[in-house]
């Protein structure tokens, strides 16, 4: 026989589990402005009927019902959209960066836009005053924008080459700042995985550490291409079925995050250039690097004693200053000057483009431009000089032509990977994230269950009070 105040428990039952429904929808609104935060919802689920099964039970046509309980408070999350978000957000950080550091060089080398004044304008107006004194190489005037004009070459590739040096130091530095941030978010994920494995055998679901780890592990997979695997909690204990467990994570195969400890990312440079990465003394290949802002830095910081964007540009420009100098000397001193002595060099040879400079003592009759030893003043070798020239200006057109295509092809990629990027971020929102519409119908809905309990409570009440006080007063 059912007891007299069965349906009293029943009602109670319902009226506390509509609470925690109440209560967890007001916290999802309260945190619906939170960076990271999840919904979260409850799950119901019908406690055990009555009577139970056993030899002695009442005999019942049924089980009668006994109320319902609020099992758990789970996130509601899909993990593979985690997974997706984090392999596009490795891109978008990849590309984004590749596109800023291009986005630099063409600043820097200043050679689009409706007035170009970089290197090519330089060389260009450097040929053009060698042709004017092909028709005046007897005018002091015309002579002394050569030499001018020169200083300009000169003073442009030196510019060219410390502005890019400043700026690949610059990367230096963001390399070591991130290696810092990376550390500091690897260090952050393992003290929560801790946190949670200590939580979850009590059979609770600390929603909120799982939040801040997938903040921090979405943050991490925008440095570095990461595999995420979660792995249950430990048998013993009174871990739910659904509690999400620690997370391993693998870069290239090596755990980085596992449940014992983290392995901390580092970056050492030798003589200018990124020479190792390892993740706690674990080397990983340069060709191996995980894709991720990192692998950008790095790629055009420069590595392995000279490969990189930036190393093999100043590396260039080194070339074709030297090229320069060497071509333009070359040219010169086949003319004679006006005293009918040879030309001699016009540039310092050999220092490349950070150290290429005008000789100081160049005076405007230092000029050969004549190709006869009586310095008449034919003009013909100021045309050699000026066509010595053109072989570094297309040299240097055609490295113009590769960066910009290079850059080019970053800001696609970037966008390219942006728009997947933001494809799944918004799938991944329809699916976590909180919205007020649903939540305010939630509330509702849980208000008036919780009503509905408690005027089950109060006519149970007027039911027991008529027991209580309405029966066995007949014949008084």
């Amino acid at each position: 026989m059912n007891s007299t105040f069965h349906g009293l428990e029943t009602a109670k039952r319902a009226l506390f589990a509509q609470q925690n429904g109440l209560y967890t929808t007001g916290n999802n609104i309260a945190n619906a402005n939170t960076l990271g935060y999840t919904r979260q919802r409850v799950n119901f689920a019908a406690t055990e009927g009555w009577p139970p099964a056993s030899m002695n039970r009442s005999q019942f046509a049924g089980q009668l019902g006994t109320g319902v309980s609020a099992e758990s408070i789970h996130r509601v999350r899909e993990f593979y959209l985690d997974v997706q978000y984090r392999a596009e957000n490795a891109k978008v950080g990849y590309y984004a960066s590749n596109a800023s550091a291009m986005a630099k060089l063409e600043d820097i080398l200043n050679e689009t836009g409706k007035d170009p004044v970089g290197l090519a304008r330089v060389l260009n107006d450097f040929r053009d005053s060698w042709q004017e004194l092909s028709t005046n190489p007897e005018n002091d005037g015309v002579r002394e924008v050569v030499i001018q004009r020169g200083h300009a070459v000169a003073d442009t590739f030196q510019h060219l080459y410390n502005t890019i040096q400043f700026y690949r130091q610059d990367l230096g530095k963001q390399v070591d700042g991130d290696v810092d941030k990376i550390n500091s978010l690897l260090r952050g994920i393992d003290d929560l995985n801790r946190q949670i494995a200590q939580m979850e055998p009590h059979g609770y679901l600390p929603n909120n550490l799982y939040d801040e780890r997938d903040r921090l592990v979405d943050e991490l997979s925008g440095y570095m291409a990461i595999e995420v695997e979660k792995i249950p909690g430990e048998s013993n204990g009174n871990a739910k079925a659904i509690a999400e467990g620690i997370y391993v994570i693998r870069v290239n195969g090596i755990e980085i995050v596992n449940k014992d400890r983290y392995l901390e990312l580092q970056v050492d440079r030798q003589d200018g250039y990124v020479a190792n990465v390892s993740f706690g003394g674990v080397p990983v290949e340069f060709e191996d690097l995980p894709l991720g802002k990192m692998k950008s830095l790095i790629e055009n910081y420069g590595y392995d004693d000279g490969k990189g964007t930036y190393p093999e540009l100043l590396a260039k420009l080194d070339s074709l200053a030297d090229e320069f100098a060497a071509n333009v000397n070359g040219a010169h001193a086949k003319g004679f000057k006006k005293d009918g002595q040879q030309g001699g060099n016009l540039f310092i040879e050999g220092a490349g483009a950070a150290g290429i400079k005008m000789l100081d003592q160049i005076e405007p009759d230092d000029l050969a431009p004549s190709l006869t030893i009586d310095g008449s003043g034919d003009g013909k070798n100021a045309r050699n000089v000026a066509e010595s020239i053109q072989g570094v200006m297309s040299e240097y057109e055609r490295m113009i032509g590769r960066i910009g295509v290079e850059a080019q092809f970053a800001n696609q990629q970037r966008k390219s990977a942006a728009t997947l990027k933001t494809a799944v971020e918004e799938n991944r929102l329809s699916v976590g994230t909180v919205s007020l519409d649903e939540e305010m119908m939630d509330m509702i809905k849980f208000q008036h269950a919780y009503n509905a309990a408690a005027r089950t409570i109060t006519v149970i009440d007027e039911m027991l009070d008529k027991i209580v006080n309405g029966m066995g007063v007949g014949g008084r």
